[in-house]
């Protein structure tokens, strides 16, 4: 008799481990509650040939669906709006390079309540006074696992090849946030909520 009770009970283990498995490994999507977005950044900093220049910086854009298959390179969105301001020097962020493709490149945290999600803009350019950059954006957004609200925004420091210029210009720049941005729904202060289904 205890010996069937245990085999029993390891049968509803392995049941309820599978389940388990199974429903993590179905949800391969994430859904979003609204296509439009904006990401405000107070300081977006850009360096090229010794010269440092701090902007604020607004992205808007939109997702071509409320789902995003988590398939990484895959295209997700545009960034179709680039505002800038306050700039110390006279950056400028090409807009007529505009949309700029976005796409997926990961997560991070546990399945199921992920906390990051990894995005990038592709040949997106900036000029630092007579200094072209051509680069790639890479977004990392938070999420909050409780809410499921996208947080905060935040570019890493990254690398800008420099395209075009004097011969003052060096053969590369970069970028970063210094301190975070925001998220929200386009032309409101909501937030954008982000599930795994």
């Amino acid at each position: 008799m205890r010996t069937r009770s245990k085999l029993i009970l390891a049968g509803l283990g392995a049941t309820l481990l599978m389940a388990f498995a199974i429903n993590t490994a179905a949800a391969r999507t994430f859904s979003v509650d609204n296509q439009t977005f904006r990401g405000t950044f107070n300081n977006l900093r850009f360096e090229a040939s010794g010269l440092n220049d701090t902007c604020r910086v607004t992205l808007e854009g939109s997702l071509h669906a409320r789902t995003i298959e988590k398939t990484p390179g895959s295209l997700v969105g545009y960034i179709t709006r680039v505002i800038t301001g306050q700039c110390s020097l006279a950056t400028t962020v090409l807009t007529s390079t505009l949309p700029w493709h976005i796409s997926y490149e990961g997560f991070s945290g546990r399945l199921p309540e992920i906390t990051l999600i990894i995005l990038r803009a592709a040949n997106t350019k900036f000029r630092i006074i007579e200094c072209l950059s051509e680069a790639t954006f890479r977004f990392r957004i938070s999420r909050d696992p409780r809410t499921r609200h996208l947080i905060l925004l935040e570019v890493p420091r990254q690398n800008a090849p420099i395209i075009e210029g004097g011969i003052l210009c060096p053969s590369e720049g970069n970028f970063e946030s210094v301190g975070r941005g925001q998220i929200y729904l386009q032309g409101s202060n909501t937030r954008v909520s982000l599930t795994l289904i």
